[in-house]
């Protein structure tokens, strides 16, 4: 008799809760998490917030689209309960209490569940006990025991603890004990119920010490390329007769591979002997030369200048110039950004736009020390748009600065001839005012990138900011009685940010353009002629990578937008989809314009664009098709798309064709 109501009740449990999983989950609440956030205690639950009706409907459509609705499950919340108490302990609440409360909504077939959560008194650090660290010597003891994260007498954290003992690891690597390890079963954490505080037990054994007696380099000699033993030494942060550093290790793999002039880069240990507490071992560098030289001919696709460019181009490069592990490199490249097939393209026409450009560049690796190389360069331009032709005679010094992988820092002393060449009927005053100039331009630019990929980013943000002068050295030079040709004075900023949310089955990405430009005249120069803005300094809006609504260098509230203008404002909102495999699309809403002047802005002169386009992913960055209407053009007598006639929204369609992300 009691087995059979036993089996009654478990089988009215398994009734009840196949009949809760019905209810869709709408809503998770946590109720007296004082100490932790909501967005902490959700990411650790099983159970989901149901999504929105318009994902839920996307999914019906495509599983790659949208999100499948999620119902209440029992099964689940006990296992949330389970984890919540786990990380409640493991952030030193070890009196915690944690209950459920579920609101049925049986019209919409709806639940909301809420965690009643007593998290009750932190337990604090009593005491840490580090064993085994007094084998190794005091000073440097010392330091391992000048805890970073943990806090005697602060709350206990369980992650402060991990990020204590990997701190003192990496401690111990770089000071010879390249073994050093923690006996992972023999951690404890002690927890007084009575004073509310915890004791920490953590074994090291810091295993022998290891001295290097000699670094031997070892360099394959295939006949490519003669490095000398100099040079890699000079790329390596470890010498004769230091304690072994794994840090110094990496860090010298990394420069030799940075360098560029080798293949295959390996550092390896060599133990040598033993003496008293002390372990010596040879440091064995084994490098192997890239060819001297390099002949690169290729077809490519890129996405300068806001449009979709096809292109030939021929590269050479020569490693290891005049040694130092200098690189010299030289390309030539004509690319096409738009082809009239009615005829064949030329210099003189007003139907295709491209670019046909020759350069030389010289990279420094040691222009001030090695964390501040150098490279010199000279260009040679022609960019031809549809209504002129602008030549540019560009040399090129920089100094460049990275302190890290995520930061970055670039100072540019330019000296550039411009010269415009205006095609078909132009207004003379208008290339009376633009002539041939020689600029020297100075440049800094900062970039931040926080991302997690540089081709198809999830999350993360990035910054690129940039300031630029103009026109003040060739006045110093006028000053000093030196005839110098027509120059432009001028002043720009450039700020670019982009922001990257990964969602359930989607990106949302976000960017934000700023970007202004001014002239500015000292009273002594007015005996000087001045010019304006070159105009390939100036910003341009409109094309694939801009506000996708207009073609490239259409889109401005000034006289001529393919001249350009001196302040732009730009923002892009796109959600970025896999339908199937390397198959994908966007939804996007772009805003923007160019004006003249910071006075000449007003908030009804921005135009927005919206449209959708399709992605076909590759290892390079993929290729991107993208469909954008003129949402609100502020310069349409029917500004509104929704005033406008389906044929004139069609033949406003503006079809793009781009290489790897929109950004």
């Amino acid at each position: 008799m009691k087995r059979l109501i036993f089996v009654l009740l478990v089988f009215g449990f398994v009734i009840l809760d196949a009949q809760e999983q019905n209810f869709e989950l709408s809503k998770i609440r946590f109720q007296g998490n004082r100490t932790l956030s909501r967005k902490e205690l959700y990411s650790i639950l099983v159970s989901r917030e149901s999504p929105s009706k318009f994902w839920q409907a996307l999914y019906k459509v495509s599983e790659r689209l949208g999100d499948k609705p999620q119902y209440l499950d029992k099964i689940k919340v006990a296992n949330d309960i389970v984890n919540l108490q786990n990380h409640y302990f493991d952030n030193g609440f070890f009196d915690v209490k944690i209950d459920t409360s579920i609101y049925y909504n049986y019209d919409d077939k709806k639940a909301v569940l809420t965690f009643l959560i007593d998290e009750g008194p932190p337990y604090s650090v009593e005491k840490v006990n580090f064993i085994g660290l007094e084998r190794i010597p005091d000073s440097l003891r010392r330091i391992s025991m000048n805890f970073s994260f943990l806090k005697v007498g602060g709350r206990y954290r369980r992650i402060d603890v991990e990020a204590e003992i990997q701190r003192i690891l990496n401690l111990l690597y770089d000071n010879g004990y390249q073994n050093a390890y923690v006996e992972k079963a023999g951690i404890r954490v002690l927890v007084d119920s009575t004073k509310k505080s915890v004791s920490i037990f953590v074994p090291f054994d810091p295993d022998g010490r290891y001295l290097i007696e000699d670094i031997k380099i070892s360099i394959e000699r295939t006949g490519r390329m003669k490095v000398s033993e100099e040079l890699v030494r000079r790329e390596l942060e470890f010498k004769k007769g230091e304690f072994y550093s794994r840090s110094l290790i990496l860090k010298s793999e990394a420069n030799l591979s940075q360098t560029g002039l080798f293949e295959n880069v390996r550092i390896d240990l060599e133990p040598t002997g033993v003496s008293d507490t002390i372990n010596f071992v040879n440091v064995n560098v084994l490098v192997a030369p890239r060819n001297k030289h390099d002949i690169f001919p290729s077809i490519y696709f890129s996405d300068e200048r806001n449009a979709f460019n096809v292109g030939v181009s021929l590269d050479y490069q020569n490693r290891n110039f005049l040694g130092g592990g200098r690189n010299l490199s030289s390309s030539t490249r004509l690319q096409i950004q738009s082809l009239s097939f009615k005829r064949a393209p030329s210099l003189g026409d007003t139907t295709t736009a491209g670019l046909i450009e020759a350069n030389v560049r010289l990279n420094q690796p040691y222009l001030f020390g090695r964390s501040v190389p150098g490279e010199f360069s000279l260009a040679l331009m022609i960019d031809k748009q549809k209504n002129y032709l602008l030549n540019i005679a560009r040399n090129r010094v920089r100094i460049i600065h990275r302190p890290n992988g995520a930061y970055s820092g670039f100072l540019d002393w330019d000296i550039e001839g411009v010269n415009i060449k205006f095609r078909g009927t132009v207004d003379p005053k208008l290339e009376k005012l633009y002539q041939r100039q020689l600029n020297s331009i100075l440049s800094i630019t900062f970039q931040i990138d926080r991302t997690d990929d540089l081709i198809y980013p999830r999350s993360g943000y990035a910054h690129m900011i940039s300031v630029e002068e103009g026109g003040f050295f060739p006045f110093l030079l006028g000053q000093m009685g030196l005839n110098v040709l027509p120059f432009s004075q001028y002043y720009k900023f450039g700020w670019l940010y982009r922001r990257f949310f990964g969602l359930n089955n989607s990106v949302f990405a976000f960017k934000f353009k700023l970007g202004i430009a001014n002239e500015f005249y000292i009273k002594s120069s007015k005996k000087f002629e001045l010019q304006p803005i070159p105009i390939n300094r100036r910003f341009f809006a409109g094309g694939s990578a801009s506000v996708r609504g207009w073609r490239v260098r259409e889109l401005g509230n000034v006289s001529n937008p393919s001249l350009g203008g001196n302040v732009l404002i730009e923002a892009n909102f796109e959600n970025r989809m896999i339908f199937w495999r390397n198959f994908g699309g966007v939804i996007f809403i772009d805003l923007g314009n160019l004006w003249d002047d910071l006075r000449h802005i007003k908030l009804n002169q921005f135009a927005v664009a919206g449209g959708f386009g399709f992605r076909y992913l590759t290892f390079f960055g993929g290729l991107r098709f993208d469909f954008g209407f003129k949402v609100y053009d502020p310069g349409s007598p029917t500004k509104v798309i929704f005033k406008r006639t389906a044929g004139q929204i069609l033949k406003g369609l503006v079809f793009h064709i781009g290489v790897g992300q929109t950004f």
